[in-house]
This record gives structure tokens, sequence and C-alpha cells, in this order.
């Protein structure tokens, strides 16, 4: 198996499964704050919190090879009970090879193809200059951690009545080892933010987002720059994210390599 190009030392298939394990150990998270359920069983992980929009209940990982349609039944029906969205998330090892059209018959449409990429922590790019008025401020303080909540439930559209669960949920990543948080600040304001994972042997990205009012300076490189750097005094060679299809240019202008599509279906619209 070769290498591939850009990322020496690690082969296609490390990548992917770096990129899947790091995902699988981050989003588990979602399931073991208190009110939610993480779901690891043999041949499937999954999770499901009070919260009933997406991305909040979850097929994390698929690996069936008996009684295939029973268990798929299973798993869309307990959601379809609770009469919350879910999302299934068919990740590159998925089996069976044809659980997309299995999802289909069963009402679940494809809404995103998110392709998950990578790139060595080796030969950082320079960030762009930080913009006047902008502070980059790693989140240690209960005060940064309830606005990095805020910002998320804004991000995902969580209704007041649920943020509580969002706040259970971040109380469940350590902090300062496994997983570090940045907010960009201006005028007293959130603007931007980045979370880094430590897990599976590497650097996961995820939580990039910029306020509206605040796109175009730079922001989303700029904690990039951060967390990557962040990523390399962890102790790690490999960097992993699954982008959104519209950020994918951005990441590759910084290196980064895309390495398998990860297809998401959900039994509603949306955009993720």
């Amino acid at each position: 198996m070769s290498e591939v190009q850009g990322i020496p030392g690690y082969t296609k298939e490390e990548i992917i499964r770096q990129i899947e394990a790091n995902l699988w150990e981050t989003w588990s998270h979602f399931g073991r704050g208190k009110g939610c359920t993480l779901h690891d069983e043999e041949d499937s992980l999954w999770f499901e919190t009070p919260i009933p929009t997406l991305p909040y209940n979850t097929v994390l990982r698929f690996h069936a090879k008996k009684d295939v349609d029973e268990k798929i039944d299973s798993l869309v029906n307990h959601f379809a009970k609770r009469g919350v969205a879910q999302l299934w998330i068919i990740h590159p090892s998925s089996q069976p090879n044809d659980l997309d059209n299995r999802l289909e018959k069963r009402g679940l449409k494809e809404i995103e193809i998110v392709p998950g990429m990578a790139r060595s922590l080796d030969n950082l790019p320079e960030p762009p200059p930080i913009p006047d008025g902008v502070e980059i401020r790693e989140v240690l303080e209960e005060k940064d951690m309830i606005e990095f909540r805020n910002f998320a439930a804004l991000r995902w559209g969580v209704a007041d009545d649920y943020r509580k669960y969002l706040g259970v949920v971040l109380q469940e990543f350590k902090i300062g080892s496994s997983a570090r948080f940045w907010i960009a600040w201006k005028d007293g304001q959130a603007i931007s933010k980045l979370a880094i994972y430590n897990g599976s042997g590497s650097a996961g990205i995820y939580a990039v987002a910029t306020k509206d009012e605040a796109r175009g300076m730079g922001l989303a490189s700029i904690l990039m720059d951060v967390g990557m750097k962040a990523g390399k005094e962890m102790g790690h060679n490999l960097c992993v994210l699954d982008s959104s299809p519209l950020a994918e240019k951005l990441y590759q202008r910084l290196g980064f390599v895309t390495v398998a599509p990860f297809r998401l279906y959900s039994s509603v619209e949306g955009v993720l």
C-alpha cells in the first residue's frame, strides 16, 4: 500500500481509520451527558439525546454482517418512535456495501456528502495576520464555555429549551487535555470558534464556525493554525477533519488532502 501524496508515512487505509476513529471518539461524547445515552454495540455505535434536531441523534458506526435488515429497522424505528430527527453516517468502512439503498428504502435521504480530509502537521503554513481588534482566546473559564455552548446552539439551531443539554455534553470533554476549544472575540462578542480533539492517534479538528458578520476576515485560517500547532504540541503527526462541502477548498489551501467521503443520511431535510 502506497503513501498518500503530501502525507508521508501514512497509507490511505490508515488515514481513513484515523478519520473514522477520531470522529467516533469525539461524537461519542454526545451520548455520555446526563439524560443522553451512548450505545456502543458490537456492530454499531450510536447515541441519542433529548435534543430533537440534527445532529443530536446519530448512528456513527455500522458494521452489521448478519440480521442486517432487522438491525437497521430497529434503529430507524427507535428514532421514529421518539419523534426526533435522525442522522446516519455512512463512513468508508460501513457494512453492508449497499447500506445506502437499505436506508433509502426506509425513507432516509442523503442530505450531504462530507469530505474526510487529513494533512501532515509538518511544514505548517504561515497564518494570516490577526485583524485589528480581534482576540483569540482558549476556552478555559466557565464564562467562555457558556459562550462556546451558545455559539454551538446558534450554529445548529438548538432551541432555548434544549441548550442546557449542550452544556451537559461539553462537561464530558476533558477540556485542556483530550479536547481544547478556542474562540475569536471582537468588541466583546464571540465571532468564530474551533475545537480540537486529541484521540485515536491523531488531532481532530471540529466545530469550525464563523458568524456571518465576521466572514472575510480570515478567522477560520487563523484558528486552524492555532489548532494545528496545538495538535503538533500534543505530539501528533497527523491532523484530520470532516469538512463541509463549501469549506473543502479552504482546507485544501491549508494543505489538507481529501481522502474519502462520509455520506450523511437523515429522516429530515437539512444541511450540516
